[in-house]
């Protein structure tokens, strides 16, 4: 009972474990001539994935500042960092003094001049001006660049948008001081210079996350799922659109990638030669001269094979390799029109184009000389002098050589499965 329960219980963690689905990344590298370097999270030999498995593709060193890419005519999805930036921002704003950053919390304690409040508000304005004019830099930059350098672009990208959110800050303290001359005569004047600063640092804030920050620089597509589907091979094209002018780099990945699948059973129809030592027998005679009117039955060399003509069933598991092993079953016609039943094993040659060598049993009935009857032995066969034979079902053996009939299955990510 024990032994059952451990078996049970083996097979379903063995299920769980199998249908558990994994995602496999697809890099490209987008700045490597014709974006040809590529690899993926299974670090197989080629270019694969798990039947099983998710199946991502991974952009990196790319331009979204620049360029628009494509897989096939579909537009690859861009994931925004944009509004978690900006959600981040209204809540300083809302918070005021609450978020101003730590090493400017001393200083409300201290009672500044309005002397001092306009020549802050000044120095805010100055270095706004200074960050606007880095930002456009940047910007500029990264716009003409083929690739980029996501690690030195998120630093700077970073550096900017705290300076920003520093500025606002500051920005909010010099408000919060100028409270305490409310009922100064310049008040108000000094107040609408201070306005107008807070709203310049808030547009260099929506400046900083609408140019740096509304593409994020991580670029996947969605998940693509390709279990229980019989298919060998997905296939995409990689195309390239620059953002201002909208014309596709023509040069740019000229050639489709292709992602094989492994793992997962396959079933495919092949066609081909066999050698079977199943056959029909034929038999002659010979006038026995020691009895008159005997024959002597004599059986004619026809070699150890027939050729049969046929078609297999291919069964086998996707090992993403030029050689993979097969199990066959099929049907075989003979020269003689005798249908034979095969069952065997076999080795797949190639990729797109594929070849089978197979060997194994053949079975079915062929032609044999009558059970009361042997060769080599003298009898009266009367006058129509024909040889007893029957049908008997008979297992061989065979080999042979067939190529596989179903093309190569392929999923493109335009017009699905063909």
């Amino acid at each position: 009972m024990k032994t059952v329960k451990l078996i049970a219980s083996f097979l379903f963690f063995t299920i769980i474990s199998y249908s558990q689905q994994s995602n496999t990344v697809i890099k490209i590298d987008v700045s490597a001539p014709n974006g040809k370097n590529v690899s993926n999270s299974s670090n197989h030999k080629w270019l694969s994935a798990k039947s099983k498995d998710m199946i991502s593709i991974q952009l990196i060193n790319g331009n979204p500042f620049k360029y628009d890419y494509k897989i096939d005519t579909k537009s690859i999805s861009f994931f925004s960092d944009e509004e978690k930036i900006k959600e981040e921002i209204e809540k300083i704003k809302e918070n005021n003094n609450k978020n101003i950053l730590p090493d400017t919390i001393q200083e409300l304690d201290q009672k500044m001049t309005i002397d001092e409040i306009v020549e802050t508000d000044y120095n805010l304005n100055q270095n706004v001006n200074y960050l606007n004019i880095e930002v456009e830099s940047l910007y500029k930059i990264v716009i003409k660049k083929s690739s980029l350098n996501v690690e030195d672009l998120e630093k700077e990208r970073a550096i900017f948008l705290e300076s920003a959110k520093e500025l606002s800050n500051y920005a909010l303290l010099n408000l919060e001081s100028l409270k305490e001359y409310k009922n100064d005569t310049i008040y108000e004047g000094v107040e609408k210079k201070l306005l107008a600063t807070q709203e310049k640092i808030d547009k260099c804030l929506d400046n900083i996350i609408h140019k740096l920050y509304d593409v994020d620089l991580e670029i996947y597509t969605l998940p693509i799922d390709v279990q229980g589907q019989n298919i060998d091979v997905i296939e995409f094209k990689l195309q390239r659109f620059d953002k201002e002018t909208k014309k596709e780099d023509l040069s740019f990945t000229s050639k489709p990638y292709k992602i094989w699948i492994r793992g997962g059973l396959k079933i495919d129809v092949s066609a081909g030669l066999f050698l079977s030592s199943l056959y029909d027998f034929e038999f002659d005679k010979r006038d026995d001269l020691n009895i008159s009117g005997n024959k002597i039955i004599t059986q004619k060399n026809k070699g150890e094979y027939d050729i049969a003509f046929g078609s297999m069933i291919n069964t086998y598991i996707r090992m993403n390799s030029w050689a993979v092993p097969t199990l066959n079953f099929g049907a075989a016609l003979t020269q003689n029109e005798k249908l034979q039943i095969l069952f065997g094993g076999g080795l797949i040659l190639g990729k797109q184009e594929r070849v089978i060598l197979t060997a194994g049993i053949s079975m079915g009935k062929v032609d044999r000389i009558a059970d009361s009857y042997q060769v080599g032995g003298s009898y009266n066969l009367g006058d129509s002098g024909t040889i007893p034979i029957q049908s008997e079902f008979k297992f061989g053996h065979f080999f042979g050589i067939a190529y596989n009939l179903s093309k190569v299955k392929k999923i493109s990510l335009e017009k699905g499965i063909e």
